[in-house]
């Protein structure tokens, strides 16, 4: 839409309407100043389907046009039914956001799009109390000892599974590297008791989650007719049939493995020791609906960002030989991993998986920056264009770990996998699965670019990765890299 004249370009504050070139607002205290309704904020005016299409297929090159067209505030329209969505830009008002009250925000309803793997009653359903005591009974599985415990399976898994990849011949590694992010969130979730139907559950998972690279994984199917179902069933292309099939059969492997582990009497730190330990008000233990959904949601989200993460990473690094060979020599001097940790922000400044956020539904009025949105409004904190302000990142566009180097993320301003009350439960251990899996794909392998131009982006679900999948060629690690090590 345009933005009325008596707004700003972005949604700031209002401009004087009667002519005088003197805008008597300005002196005005900030919290004096009327606030600009959200339905004034402008955005691009192709139709939803239009908008959805172009931003699935060229996400980030579509956000930054926005923002350079409409400012740091915009409306999009990329849900079908169509409804905007409000994203902001600037950290000032993300933090906003993050801060308000928990009853003014809900994370619960932005997870529509997800409910076809997740369900609706795990804890990225939740809002308020419910949200704050599911997550505090989950966090042992996460944390303390049970976080030591993982981060020695993913050390041992990586090292294995990367040792296993096809050397010699130009591939997608994206494909690669989610079935080691499935095989760490396996240990998350089973511990050392793994379930006997793991390696078919791994195999149809990963088959499963092959919708996500259509647009169809969008699809809110639990709105549809069932007619409507069948009908994009019936089109093999669109993924929807076997994805459908998929599931049906990971649900029944996942509920065998939850009996299988019940029958075990085995206890445990992981995922499902917690949650076969979690009651109800009432005395009762979670049904098998809310086991399955808890676990699925960790079995996608805890996977798909990973994935991205890695995967671009070595997409810069191959770009970047200078970083690369100053990474080569921290991981062989075996000295510490300070270079590798700011690598991994940096990638994650500029490629976060998620890179548009957690959409949050307004459940009561709230101003942030100056803008008012009402109850039924959806806000966006895009992640890609926070990390890309040259206020906070000089030459944004540029890969240089070194702004990390003695300096930690900001709350507000790095942003990857969210923030606020409902954000990422599993952030350390993504982190240092993206560092542990970068140090043994380099350790073992000389990684050579398919095409030396960058990859372009696209859409999987809600991440956002390399276009061609980060198609590149393994080679066992040169003599040459290895005589540099020694030296």
């Amino acid at each position: 839409m345009d933005v009325p004249e008596t707004t700003t370009a972005d949604g700031g504050g209002p401009r004087p309407a009667d002519g005088c070139p003197v805008d008597h607002t300005a002196a005005a205290p900030k919290a004096a100043r009327a606030a600009v309704p959200a339905t004034t904020l402008p955005g691009p005016k192709q139709p939803a389907l239009v908008q959805a299409y172009i931003y699935w297929n060229r996400p980030a090159a579509f956000l930054e046009e926005c923002r350079e067209r409409y400012g740091s505030r915009f409306a999009l329209s990329i849900r079908i039914p169509p409804k905007p969505l409000y994203v902001l830009t600037d950290h000032e008002d993300v933090r906003q956001m993050y801060l308000a009250p928990r009853d003014v925000l809900h994370t619960g309803r932005g997870s529509v799009t997800l409910e076809k793997f997740t369900g609706r009653t795990g804890l990225a359903w939740l809002d308020e109390d419910p949200h704050t005591t599911r997550r505090r009974l989950l966090m042992p599985s996460m944390r303390g000892r049970a976080l030591e415990r993982v981060e020695a399976a993913i050390t041992e898994t990586a090292r294995q599974e990367v040792a296993a990849w096809p050397r010699g011949r130009t591939m997608a590694l994206h494909p690669l590297i989610h079935r080691v992010t499935l095989n760490v969130i396996r240990d998350v979730i089973f511990g050392s008791a793994r379930p006997s139907c793991w390696p078919e559950l791994l195999d149809v998972l990963q088959g499963m989650m092959r919708i996500n690279d259509h647009m169809t994984s969008v699809v809110t199917i639990h709105k549809m007719s069932p007619g409507l179902v069948g009908l994009l069933s019936a089109i093999r292309p669109l993924g929807l049939h076997d994805f459908l099939r998929l599931r049906k059969r990971a649900d029944a492997l996942i509920g065998e493995a939850v009996e299988e582990r019940r029958r075990s009497g085995v206890d445990g730190d992981d995922m499902l020791g917690v949650l076969l330990g979690i009651t109800h008000e009432d005395g009762s233990p979670l049904t098998a609906t809310e086991m399955r959904d808890e676990m699925m949601t960790i079995f996608l989200a805890g996977t798909e960002t990973t994935a991205a993460g890695i995967s671009w990473a070595l997409e810069y690094l191959t770009r970047e030989d200078a970083i690369r060979e100053r990474l080569l020599a921290e991981i062989d001097a075996g000295a510490g991993d300070a270079y590798l940790t700011a690598v991994v922000n940096e990638v994650l400044r500029l490629r976060p998986p998620l890179a548009m956020g957690i959409p949050r539904a307004v459940m009561k009025p709230i101003e942030i920056g100056g803008v008012r949105y009402e109850r039924g409004d959806v806000l966006l904190a895009c992640a890609h264009l926070v990390h890309r302000d040259p206020e906070v990142y000089p030459e944004p566009g540029a890969f240089r770990p070194e702004r990390f180097l003695g300096a930690k993320p900001g709350t507000y301003t790095w942003i990857p996998f969210g923030g606020g009350p409902t954000h990422c439960l599993g952030l350390q251990i993504g982190v240092f699965e993206m560092k542990t899996v970068l140090r043994e794909v380099l350790s073992q392998h000389d990684v050579l670019r398919a095409d030396p131009r960058p990859e372009a982006t696209r859409s999987r679900i809600v991440v956002t990765v390399p276009a061609k999948g980060a198609r590149m060629q393994l080679r066992a690690r040169s003599p040459r890299t290895a005589r540099l090590a020694v030296v």
